[in-house]
This record gives structure tokens, C-alpha cells and sequence, in this order.
């Protein structure tokens, strides 16, 4: 070892070298990390985080402005003086260090290992880089762009964990939205916080990001697993926060009160703060009518440095009436700090101890999951050792003793202590109710508590991953209780013992079984019955369907008893107040599951390839390219392969299963190759949506980079433009034939499978490709890794273009829908230098065979209807409305358009324009806007029913036309040849705002309309290019719009918004939507995407009903629209300003609502809204007009209400089947509504 010192004055000190010198040329640590694991590189950074025998350094290299990576020197040659420096201080936060070794992995973090540094040498000191600040969301998109890196995450807070760090501990942290991340305190050789104290409330992290993917040595994939790793004790920033001391309670009505205690930590001044209490705005329970002794708003102020906690008391009422369980949230918010968790304490309030609540009337299977689904599926969990915790200390633990599921045994467990590792000594582990090879493999459903329960190792091996299912006694092979099993058939007591067949599973078998004990056979049932309403796409329904009729039994055989539901109100409690609804209403499992399991619900193309092989999923998106065994399909968040050639689905292709149609297809996921693919389509089981979708843009990238990174763009359209062909010899391409290619960055094959139309081509020496990227990596079936063997897939000779020809080709039919609905109009264009009537392109007369409208961009009349003039000739850029009784087709060659400069150019005028891409190709809409040195507005693509934003500027070969806002004045736009100047764009890229939510419009099932609101800091409070305008929507049957807050400084066809985002910093958003529909009818609201943050509210307010909806807790909403648009109020914010925002809103007279389910069995539920404080009287009359029960009579708040009748008269009897009528009186308006009861 050979240690030298060079001292330069005021400076550095440099450290040389221990080991060898470096092989070779040093490198940035991003290209080092791309690099095949095992590869020798050298690299210098600068140490951000230095402790025992680990370093990280980071240099500027990578995506985020920073790459690093971890040194690890546990053990090795060069271990000791390693530590010795880390020791000494000569290896600290600022040191720049170069080192020289091999890669590896381990569970996911890329680390010079141990034995596999060859050398290291300090270089200087200095400052360690800033740290970058980012968000618990940030990580979770992005999270293997940040790994190693320093970061800074502010307001951040423990979920369940006190006292102080343990080393090898995994904690769980949250932040404000309510996402959560592994907080790991590794062993005491990595960092120094073990045995400090866990901080109270609010704290801002300031270290490096992990990774522990759970795949062991040598695995980099999968890119999930990142966890904050706390280094040095001021890793941790502690904040001024208030909290409550406690998350929940349960009562019964008429109990004792209930209080809750407010505190406050960090506070180091004697400056008197506040805190404001108030019942939030998802309470079921009403504060004044079912509790009483609590004022809400109230605020509370606390002096002093060390301030006492401020107690709250609520006293629950007993109101007489059968609600079954209701819930009564109270929630914090100031201004003069943070809030902790927990910031929300909820009350429970049951009828009686195994009460009963009727959550969703009427509905059943399919519709009623989906209203289930939008209110209490995939709730937000504690992560795995955070749940297990929760339940082993509290939940599940009755006075020290945690009984197993299957067994009964009775483990002890002390509550303040480490309860699962005192556990799984006594050899009780978790089981999954629902097995995790099924679905519940990955969070958030892994940790899911309502699956989640303690089991004896033995009966959980034995129950695998087998179905629950009635075993014959004579069939049994082994009888589990306790800790005890037998093969014989226990003589007594066998309903408390668990029944199996079939081998452990160390070597599962075909066809094993499971039969719990008795008492939990309800239990299994209804977790069961829950993991398939709120994890569909994960859930393998099919199992399900294999137990389904079993469960359904159990299920009535083992009701809900005061043990199970008291435990699941306290599970919901811990994960967003979303409770188990087959465990609060026992009539759901039948309404839901007696018809049979419905399929999966549509999830996102990135979502589905989450999810792996063999999984089942539903798709949607659009048909990029049709190869001969399958389309390849494309959302916004990425792209997959349908791979059928069989049935119908195999017959369509090419014909209605063609490009541009938008596809929902169902089918199991498998890996070919590499490639993954989805499989296995029935015959129903796909649908066509539409036709003529506009394709998604198509990333300009080089091989060199699809080489690297090409599986982020797998079976998704890609751009690589001006690289050679390797035509071995070939004029023509030939079909199954790999060409190789080359472009300076890289090389990769040009693949023309079999049956390619691009077969027979002529071959360039070099071309641009718009095609889709396959894979072949020649692994064999089932194969994921590795990731190499990407190919450009030439499918249609219009997949390569070579040097533009002096004429462009036309070959294009469109077609339309009803001529007598204004939908059925299409957007026409032609490309080239064409100067053709549009006449001369229709059959029959204009007025009667056809109309064509083109847009002159004025406010006023925009629309100039067909009047033979000159303006309805096609000219280069220009396009038309029209609709024919007949389809419009054109077969010519028109010149190609002039090119100059690398670009052509079109004529723009102010506003609105229908314009069209003269270029034979297709060009990018971020290389528009970079040649037009300007921000431009979306470019908006017709669907055939209304406009999306699209970034691919089609070429007007397919016909197409498009919309686009010119509010800067031009009075030209130019079109580059190239998109190599436009912006990358990957096809999972996702928005960052705020408080962003997407409302979609439905009518007769399928979206037809959407908005999106949302906050961004940078945001603007006028017109910016976050926002984005609504298109015009005269030919769409249903249109969906939000009032621009700047609409009195526009023209009036800017002032309706498709994307409105505000600035950040205010408690809430007030959002004024406006739907229209073409005919009269109903038309379903649902929420597309909400904030993840439980702490955002999000409600609908219908001005005409003054009606909230909370779009969380009630699911979509329906409602009647028309051609005069509806102003709905859409509410986004903290529950304090939602909540005083819709009391704002309230009818200008009563308003009823029809009454639900009508007919009727068990009980109807009848929901009413008063303008202001009245009194009211609700009764129910016979045919003779005999009053026969009244339900509500006294004086009643301003606002929503709801009342319940259960077909029994005033002395509790029931009434006959038959014809009745529920009369509203208040002191201005009668209302009466027809109902039938039917026994």
C-alpha cells in the first residue's frame, strides 16, 4: 500500500492511490451504470454520504443532472484502508474520489462491490453537491433515475413507529398526498441513527436514495424497491407539526363521549400558534344530529415552548335510527406549520355491536363493482412490516395473545415490543388470504391488512396457493389444529379444525385444497370477495370463479360477528377510512358474485406490463401497426403486442382491426423472446371503440440509444432517421429477413417478418424509419431478460422513407357515420401541392349528398358553410368539415409540396384553423414548435366524436386534418422534413402537477369527453402553455369544458379550457365545468384519476340541485344533459374549503331525488336537498291516502339529506306488497314520489 500527501496551500488535500491504476479511460458514472453488470469501469464523483464501509459518489452525468453509485467494502483486499479513510475523514461528504472496479447488483442498486475494487484514489476536498429536491411521487415514477443520488424530501412523517431506531429496521414514511416509501435503517457498520429517537411529527430528509427489489444478488430489474436511507442523525430536519394523539375510536350510539387530544411537537418558541379542528367533508355521521360537544371549525392556540395537548370531546347521540355504521372524521389544517400523522381521528359509530350498513342500493354485479370499486378499492396501506406491526401490536392483539387464523394458536405477543419478530419465533408467519402468486405479489395490495392474517407456518405451507374449498371428511389427508397436525379424523370437534389436501409448497400439487375451521370461514370468504372488487387487474379472477360458490355459502353460513367487524372499522382506519363493504353490508357478496366473477376492468398498457406474464388483463389504445399475427397497441402511458390470430380477432386484422382504430381487447400477458405479448383473445373478448384515432407521436431516437434503453419503447411507435441498410445483395426486401443497419450511434437489424407488406420493396442505401420496435432475444418462450435484441420492424413500405419523390401518392377512403348526427362529420385534408376543388372529390350534390364547412377562425359565425367559392379548394395545409351519405375516397398523385430550408410552410389566420400536413410524412408537433421559435398551442386530433391533444402532425396521405389555436399572430406555420429537432419523449412520460384530477364524460358506455384541472408552481394565474383550450365543439355529441378564470381577456372561443392548471398556494380551487350533449339524455361523470393525498377532497356540485358529490366516497355521478350546456361545480382542495364552498351552493327550492332501488324489498332510500333551514315532514301514504308511517318530522339544516324507509308501518309491521307514496312537505313545497314494495 502506497499512501502519499501533497498539501497545497488553502486547497485540498489529495490522497494517492491504493491498489493498481486504472485500466482505463475514466468515464461518467451514468455510462458506467449502463454498462453490462460486470464490467470494468473507472469513474470520479464526488462523495455525498460516507459511513463504516459504504460510500456513495455522484457526479453530473445522469437524467436527473446527477448520477451515483454506491461503494461497498465490507470485505476484500481493499476493505480495511477503505474504512480506515471513511475513518479518518479523508473519504467524507465533498471528497472527490475515483475508483476503478466491477459492477454488480444486488436487489436492484448498482454497487462496486468488495473484491471487485481494483483501486481508489482520493482526488481533493470540497462541498458535497446540493442536494435535489423531490417528492415521495417523483420516486415513485422515477425512482431508478434517483437511486444513490442526494435528495431532499420535505414533510415527511412516521407511519406507526415511536421510540428509537433499531438497526436493520424497515420503517414506512408518508408525505403530505399520503404516498408512503421505505425508510430503511441499515446496520450499524452504513449509518449511525440507530438507538436515536424516531422523530415525532414532521421532518424533511436529506440523504441518498436505495434499493432493495427483493431479487437478490446479481438482480438490477425490477426498477421498484426505493427506499430513503438515512445516513448521518441530521439526515433528519424535524419541523414545527400538530397532530392528533390517536387515529380512531368505536361507540354505539348513545355511549359515553369520546375524546381526542391535540399536540404539537418541535415548537421552540413561546410565539403563540394555532390549529384549526373541523369535521371533514367524508363524514358519514352528522356532527349536531349523531354527535353533539363539538364545535366544528374550532381553533386551538398553543403558547409556550413545550405546550400542553388540547383536548376534544365528542358525545355520540342515539338518533333512533338504523344506520348501521357511520363515521364521524375530524381533520387539522394551519398556517403555521405542518400537520403529522395522524391528521385525520375518526369516530365510529355502530347501532350495535354487529351492526349492518346498506352502502350501495340497488345495483348488482358488474355495475354494482364498479361502484364499490370507485369507493373503497385499492386504498392507500402502511407497507408490509408497517401493517404486519400495526396488526400483531394492536389490531389483531386481545390483552397480549394473537390467535392464528387456520390453527387457533394462541401466540403471545407484547404489544410495546417487536410483536412480529415475536411472532414468527414462536413460528407464526402472515398468510395471504388471498395468495400472493394470485395478485397480492406487489404493493399496494401486498400489504393490504384486510388479506393479510397470522397463520402457523405449517397450515400456511399447506394452504399455498390452493383454492378454499368443502373437503369430503373421508378425503381430508391431514386435520390442523393449533400447532398440531393428523392424518386421522379427529372424533370430535372437526369444525374446529383445518382441513387440506395436496402437497406443501415446496412441491405444490395439481389439485390441492383448503378448508379452514368454521369460525373463519366467513372471514376467508369476504377477504377474498374483497381482494377481487378492489385489485381486479391483479386478482386472478378466475380463481375466484373456482371458489365462488363455496365462498358464497360460507359467507351466509359464518355471518359477521362484533370480533370481525370491530377489527376491520380499525384496519380501515390505518388505510384511508376504506372499508371492507362485504364485511359492513352482508347482501353484497350475492348482488355482487351470484351471477358469476365479471371480468377484469381496463387498466393502463404501462399498468398491464407491471403486471408480468400470466397475468389476465383489459387494454385500451390505439392500433399503431397491424402486423400479420397481430396489432401492436398504444395509450399514453406506453405500448403492447396483441398477439391472436385465431377467431374473429384474427379475421379483422387489416380490415375493421386496422391503423388508427381504437381497440379494448382482453387477453393473458406472455413473454416470447423478450417480447411481451398479449395472448389469448376469445371471441368477445374485444371490442371496437372507433375508427381514424390520430397515432401517438413517435419519439426521435438513434440506435445507439434503442440499443441501451430500448425496452422503455418496446412494441411502441419510434423515429430513427438517415441510417444504412446492409442489403446483402437483395434489391428488394424479402419477408422473414433480418437487414442489419447503422446510423454512427449504433447497429440493429431491420426485421420484415413474414406476410410484411414492406416485402417486395425496393431497398435504399439509407432511409428513415416510423415504425414500431419488436424484440427478439432469442431466450426462448416465458423469457424476459435479457434486455437486448430490439429490432425496427418494417411492416408497410410507409414504415421507411428514402429522399422525397418529385410526386406524392393518394390513396385514401374515409368513411362516415348517420348523416342526420352532427358526430358523424370528419375532418378531410389532401397532401402535396394540390390545388383541387373539394367538389370534385364528393359524390352528388352539395346540401343533398354531402355538406363541408371550413372554420374562418372569427368568434362570431366561424363556421362558413359550402358556397363553391375558392376557400373550398384544397390548397397546402388546408382542410374541411364534411359529411356525405357516401364514403370520400381519392386515388391521384399530386406534386409534392415545396420544400426550402429543410421546411414548408402554410398559411395561418388568427383563432381557430383546420389545418392539414402537406408533407408525404409524418412529422412531430415539438419539431413544429422548434421551428416556429415560439410556444404553440396543442395540436387536436378528431376522434369522430370529440377533439384529444395529440403530438404526431399525421400526414394528409391518410386524409387527416386537424385543429389548432393561433393566438400569437402568425400568419404562416412551417413544417420541418425533419423531427430531429423536436423534443424526446418517452411514451410513460407523465404531467408533475398538483391537486390534478381527469373527469371523464360517458354516455352509452363509452368516454366521449374529458377535462383535466390541476396546480403546478409554475403555473401562471392568466393564459400560459400549462393551459390548455377547449377546440370547438359543434360537431361532437358530447362535450366537456371547464371556464377558463382568465375567459373576460379572451375571445369567446378561447374561453373554454380542456386542461385548466392554476398556481399553487391557496386552500382549494373552485372549477366551472360546462357539458353539453347533442340529444337530451343521461350522461355518467367519473373520476379518471384523483389526487393521491386523502387530504384532497374532490366534489361535484350541481347548481340546479345544489347536490354535493364527492367523487371519493360516491363514486361517478349521472346526470341529465343536452344541448344547452350544464354548469356543474367542480371542488378541489382541502376538505375545509370544499366543505364551505358547497354549503355555499345550496338549491334555490327543495329538490328531491328519485328514490333507490325502486321497486323495492328490504329498504329504500329517498335523498332531498333544502335551500334553507325549514321544517319538514316525510311520511308514507297508502292507495287510500292513509298515512301509514312518518320518518321524518322536526325542523332541518340547510343542504343534502337522506332518509330510509324499510316497508314497516308505525308499529314495526311489515306492510303488504303493493303501491305506496313518500311525501316531502317543507314550509313552501310538497313533493310526492311513487314507490313499490314487493315481498
Amino acid at each position: 500500500m502506497n499512501w502519499s500527501r501533497w498539501w497545497p496551500v488553502g486547497l485540498v488535500v489529495i490522497i494517492v492511490a491504493v491498489g493498481v491504476a486504472p485500466a482505463q479511460a475514466q468515464q461518467s458514472i451514468s455510462e458506467a451504470r449502463d454498462e453490462p453488470l460486470g464490467t470494468e469501469v473507472t469513474v470520479e464523483g464526488t462523495v455525498t454520504r460516507a459511513y463504516g464501509a459504504y460510500a456513495r459518489i455522484q457526479d453530473e452525468s445522469g437524467p436527473t443532472g446527477a448520477s451515483a453509485i454506491v461503494i461497498r467494502q465490507t470485505s476484500g483486499s481493499n476493505s480495511m484502508a477503505f474504512q480506515d479513510a471513511i475513518e479518518a475523514g479523508e473519504i467524507q461528504p465533498g471528497t472527490t474520489l475515483e475508483v476503478t472496479g466491477s459492477t454488480s447488483a444486488f436487489n436492484g442498486i448498482i454497487q462496486i462491490n468488495n473484491d471487485d475494487l481494483g483501486s481508489f484514489e482520493v482526488k481533493a476536498q470540497g462541498e458535497p453537491p446540493s442536494p435535489q429536491t423531490v417528492t415521495l411521487e417523483d420516486l415513485s415514477q422515477n425512482g431508478e433515475e434517483y437511486e444513490s443520488e442526494l435528495l431532499r424530501i420535505e414533510g415527511l412523517r412516521f407511519v406507526s413507529a415511536s421510540g428509537t431506531f433499531a438497526n436493520g429496521t424497515t420503517y414506512t414514511v408518508e408525505d403530505g398526498e399520503g404516498r408512503t416509501r421505505e425508510f430503511r435503517v441499515q446496520n450499524d457498520d452504513e449509518t449511525e441513527i440507530g438507538g436515536t429517537s424516531i422523530p415525532g411529527g414532521v421532518f424533511a430528509f436529506e440523504g441518498v436514495l436505495g434499493q432493495f427489489n427483493g431479487g437478490g444478488a446479481g438482480a438490477d430489474e425490477p426498477d421498484e424497491g426505493y427506499q430513503v436511507i438515512p445516513v448521518r442523525k441530521s439526515d433528519l430536519q424535524s419541523s414545527l407539526s400538530f397532530s392528533f394523539n390517536r387515529l380512531f375510536a368505536r361507540t354505539e350510539e348513545g355511549g359515553g363521549s369520546v375524546s381526542v387530544q391535540v399536540q404539537v411537537f418541535n415548537k421552540e418558541t413561546d410565539e403563540d400558534i394555532s390549529v384549526t379542528a373541523e369535521v371533514g367533508p367524508a363524514s358519514t355521521a352528522k356532527n349536531g344530529t349523531d354527535v353533539t360537544g363539538f364545535d366544528s371549525p374550532q381553533t386551538l392556540t398553543f403558547s409556550g415552548t413545550d405546550p400542553e395537548p388540547k383536548t376534544l370531546t365528542l358525545d355520540p347521540v342515539d338518533d333512533s335510527e338504523q344506520e348501521g355504521v357511520e363515521r364521524l372524521e375530524v381533520v387539522l389544517s394551519t398556517d403555521d406549520g405542518d400537520v403529522s400523522s395522524p391528521n385525520r381521528f375518526t369516530l365510529w359509530i355502530l347501532d350495535n355491536p354487529t351492526a349492518q350498513s346498506p352502502l350501495v342500493a340497488g345495483d348488482s354485479n358488474e355495475v354494482l363493482l364498479d361502484s364499490l370499486r370507485q369507493r373503497y378499492g385499492n386504498p392507500p396501506t402502511l407497507g408490509y412490516d408497517a401493517a404486519r406491526d400495526s396488526l400483531y401490536r394492536s389490531i389483531l392483539n386481545e390483552q397480549g395473545t394473537v390467535e392464528t387464523i387456520y390453527g387457533g394458536f394462541q401466540a403471545t405477543a407484547d404489544p410495546d415490543g417487536d410483536a412480529t419478530t415475536q411472532l414468527l419465533d414462536q413460528d407464526v408467519n402472515t398468510e395471504h388470504l388471498w395468495p400472493r402468486s394470485k395478485g397480492a405479489e406487489e404493493e399496494p395490495a401486498l400489504s393490504n391488512m384486510y388479506i393479510l392474517a397470522p397463520a402457523w407456518s405449517e397450515a400456511n405451507s399447506y394452504r399455498c396457493n390452493y383454492p378454499y374449498t368443502e373437503i369430503d371428511d373421508s378425503n381430508a389427508e391431514r386435520w390442523i389444529r393449533a400447532k398440531m397436525v393428523q392424518s386421522e379424523s379427529p372424533s370430535t370437534e372437526r369444525g374446529t379444525y383445518t382441513e387440506s389436501v395436496g402437497n406443501t409448497c415446496g412441491s405444490p400439487s395439481d389439485d390441492g385444497q383448503f378448508e379452514p375451521r368454521h369460525s373463519r370461514k366467513g372471514d376467508v370468504a369476504r377477504a377474498a370477495f374483497y381482494f377481487a372488487m378492489a385489485y381486479p387487474n391483479r386478482a386472478d379472477l378466475s380463481f375466484l370463479e373456482t371458489q365462488r360458490e363455496t365462498l358464497l355459502e360460507w359467507h351466509r353460513e359464518d355471518p359477521v360477528d362484533a370480533t370481525e367487524l370491530r377489527r376491520s372499522l380499525a384496519k380501515a382506519s390505518y388505510q384511508g377510512n376504506r372499508v371492507n363493504p362485504f364485511i359492513l353490508d352482508s347482501t353484497l357478496a350475492e348482488r355482487a358474485y351470484e351471477e358469476g366473477v365479471p371480468g377484469p376492468g381496463m387498466v393502463a398498457i404501462a399498468d398491464a406490463r407491471e403486471q408480468g406474464a400470466g397475468q389476465t388483463v383489459t387494454v385500451e389504445g390505439v392500433v399503431t401497426r397491424v402486423g400479420p399475427e397481430g396489432p401492436y397497441l398504444q395509450d399514453d402511458t406506453g405500448a403492447l403486442y396483441v398477439f391472436e390470430t385465431s377467431g374473429s380477432f384474427g379475421q379483422n386484422l387489416g380490415g375493421t382491426i386496422r391503423e388508427g382504430t381504437r381497440l379494448e381487447v382482453t387477453g393473458t400477458l406472455e413473454f416470447y423472446n423478450g417480447l411481451l405479448e398479449l395472448t389469448g383473445v376469445a371471441e368477445n373478448g374485444y371490442e371496437v371503440l372507433s375508427q381514424d384515432s390520430p397515432l401517438p407521436e413517435a419519439p426521435t431516437l438513434t440506435l445507439g440509444e434503442i440499443a441501451q434503453g430500448g425496452d422503455a419503447y418496446e412494441s411502441a411507435l419510434v423515429q430513427v432517421e438517415d441510417f444504412a441498410i446492409e442489403a446483402g445483395g437483395d434489391k428488394q426486401f424479402q419477408e422473414d429477413t433480418n437487414y442489419p443497419i447503422s446510423d454512427g450511434s449504433g447497429e440493429l437489424v431491420l426485421r420484415v417478418p413474414k406476410g410484411a407488406d414492406l416485402a417486395g420493396a425496393d431497398i435504399p442505401d439509407r432511409a428513415t424509419f416510423q415504425g414500431v420496435l419488436g424484440q427478439f432475444n432469442d431466450a426462448g418462450v416465458g423469457a424476459d431478460e435479457p434486455d437486448e435484441g430490439y429490432q425496427l420492424l418494417g411492416l408497410a413500405p410507409d414504415d421507411l422513407e428514402a429522399e422525397l419523390s418529385g410526386e406524392t401518392t393518394v390513396d385514401v377512403t374515409r368513411s362516415f357515420g348517420d348523416p342526420s348526427t352532427v358526430d358523424s362529420y370528419r375532418l378531410v385534408a389532401l397532401p402535396g401541392q394540390v390545388d383541387q376543388a373539394l367538389a370534385s372529390t364528393l359524390s352528388g350534390e352539395a346540401g343533398v349528398g354531402w355538406q363541408a364547412y371550413w372554420d374562418d377562425g372569427s368568434d362570431q359565425d366561424p363556421f362558413i358553410k359550402f358556397d363553391g367559392g375558392d376557400q373550398f379548394d384544397f390548397r397546402p395545409g388546408r382542410g374541411f368539415w364534411v359529411l356525405s351519405t357516401s364514403d370520400w375516397s381519392v386515388e391521384t398523385t399530386i406534386p409534392t409540396v415545396n420544400v426550402q430550408n429543410g421546411e414548408t410552410k402554410i398559411p395561418l389566420h388568427d383563432g381557430w384553423n383546420i389545418i392539414s400536413n402537406p408533407l408525404p410524412r409524418n412529422v412531430q408537433w415539438s419539431a413544429v414548435q422548434s421551428a416556429n421559435e415560439g410556444t404553440l398551442r396543442a395540436l387536436q386530433a378528431w376522434d369522430g366524436s370529440s377533439f384529444q391533444e395529440t403530438s404526431t402532425f399525421v400526414s394528409a396521405v391518410e386524409g387527416e386534418a386537424f385543429y389548432f389555436l393561433n393566438d400569437q399572430e402568425l400568419e404562416q406555420l412551417a413544417i420541418p422534413l425533419s423531427s430531429s429537432e423536436g423534443t424526446i419523449t418517452n411514451v410513460a412520460t407523465e404531467s408533475r402537477a398538483t391537486r390534478t384530477v381527469e373527469l371523464v364524460a360517458k354516455r352509452k358506455g363509452r368516454a366521449t369527453a374529458r377535462v383535466e384541472v390541476g396546480e403546478h408552481p409554475a403555473a401562471a394565474d392568466g393564459k400560459d402553455g400549462q393551459d390548455l383550450v377547449a377546440p370547438p365543439s359543434r360537431f361532437a355529441d358530447l362535450s366537456l369544458s371547464v371556464r377558463a378564470p382568465f375567459a373576460d381577456a379572451v375571445p369567446e372561443r378561447q374561453d373554454q379550457l380542456a386542461r385548466d392548471v392554476r398556481p399553487t398556494g391557496t386552500p382549494g380551487q373552485t372549477y366551472t365545468l360546462a357539458l353539453r350533449a347533442d340529444t337530451t339524455g343521461p350522461v355518467t361523470l367519473r373520476a379518471a384519476s384523483l389526487p393521491q393525498s386523502p387530504q384532497v377532497d374532490v366534489s361535484l356540485v350541481d347548481p340546479a340541485t345544489g347536490r354535493s358529490h364527492d367523487l371519493r366516497t360516491d363514486g361517478p355521478m349521472t346526470l341529465t344533459a343536452g344541448p344547452d350546456p350544464s354548469r356543474i361545480q367542480l371542488l378541489v382542495g382541502r376538505s375545509s374549503y370544499v366543505a364551505s364552498e358547497a354549503d355555499e351552493r345550496l338549491p334555490e327550492s327543495l329538490t328531491v331525488q328519485a328514490p333507490a332501488p325502486n321497486p323495492f324489498r328490504n329498504q329504500i332510500t329517498l335523498k332531498y336537498a333544502l335551500p334553507e333551514a325549514q321544517d319538514v315532514t316525510v311520511a308514507v301514504f297508502d292507495l287510500l291516502g292513509r298515512r301509514v308511517r312518518t320518518l321524518v318530522e322536526g325542523r332541518q339544516e340547510a343542504g343534502p339529506h337522506r332518509v330510509s324507509w324499510d316497508g314497516m308501518n308505525a308499529s314495526q309491521r311489515q306492510l303488504a306488497s303493493g303501491a305506496y307514496f313518500l311525501r316531502v312537505s317543507t314550509d313552501e313545497k310538497q313533493h310526492v314520489e311513487k314507490v313499490v314494495l314487493v315481498r
